[in-house]
């Protein structure tokens, strides 16, 4: 199992801004065991190889539906290992590291820069505090699979994709969790087919497996500001305007059909 865990900075940053936000905050086990002051922060909960962060601000965050507002995170493991007790880290926002450096500007860099994935390092004892030091920006989900691993093709389906059947490539031995979602590499044909579907169930009035019409208005409202930020800056590096396959199409599986015939 991989020491680093990947968020969307799209889905970390609104949780630091709401705990910069709030006028208090409240008491965490993570901040307890860290042993530090009361001040804006988010905390990291890891479950094997699932990630949780959420914002220490009162009032709490709650979504639509009555949850706590949570960035979720991932990374890999070996299929059939053994279930890991649960560890807490305290991610105070406003702690400069011994370069200078606070997480709050680091995420808030991500998202001038483009650089849409956080990587946070939890090589460390839990209970400890995490501080810009142990978190990395990337433009890419870098760590889905161990270096070494073998891929496999085969048809794979999600209820994202309204049970749609696509080929990938996939992780042989891991999986992305608990759940045993599959690991999933895609050719960028297959991933324009995705778009194309998603966009084709939009357009006649419905859902898309589950995907609201809304993810990918904002999807288009995104591709619209790249464009006008390139035109600002023609230098900068052209990347595919493609639909975030990590955010919009995941819980991949093997096709019934298929699940049966490996077991």
């Amino acid at each position: 199992m991989s020491n680093r865990l990947w968020f969307r900075v799209e889905d970390v940053l609104p949780l630091a801004e709401h705990a910069l936000a709030c006028p208090t905050h409240r008491l965490t086990n993570a901040q307890v065991a860290a042993g530090e002051h009361n001040t804006p922060a988010l905390t990291l909960r890891r479950a094997g190889s699932e990630g949780q962060l959420r914002s220490n601000g009162v009032p709490v965050w709650h979504t639509t539906h009555g949850a706590e507002q949570v960035a979720y995170g991932g990374s890999w493991r070996l299929v059939g290992a053994r279930p890991e007790p649960d560890q807490h880290w305290y991610l105070p926002l406003r702690h400069a590291d011994p370069d200078g450096r606070r997480l709050i500007d680091v995420l808030l860099a991500g998202r001038a820069l483009d650089r849409n994935w956080l990587a946070i390092d939890t090589d460390t004892g839990p209970g400890c505090t995490l501080d810009a030091r142990h978190v990395q920006l990337s433009d890419h989900r870098a760590d889905i699979a161990p270096s070494h691993v073998r891929w496999r093709p085969v048809m794979v389906t999600s209820p994202k994709t309204g049970d749609r059947d696509y080929p990938a490539l996939v992780a042989d031995g891991y999986d992305a969790g608990e759940n045993g979602y599959l690991i999933c590499r895609f050719h960028p044909h297959t991933v324009r087919q995705m778009a194309a579907d998603l966009a084709g169930a939009v357009a006649r009035g419905h859902d898309a497996g589950g995907v609201p019409a809304a993810a990918l208005r904002r999807h288009h409202r995104r591709a619209a500001r790249r464009d006008r930020r390139r035109r600002r800056h023609p230098c900068r590096r052209r990347r595919p305007l493609l639909p975030r396959p990590g955010r919009l199409l995941q819980h991949w599986r093997l096709p019934v059909a298929l699940a049966h015939l490996t077991h």
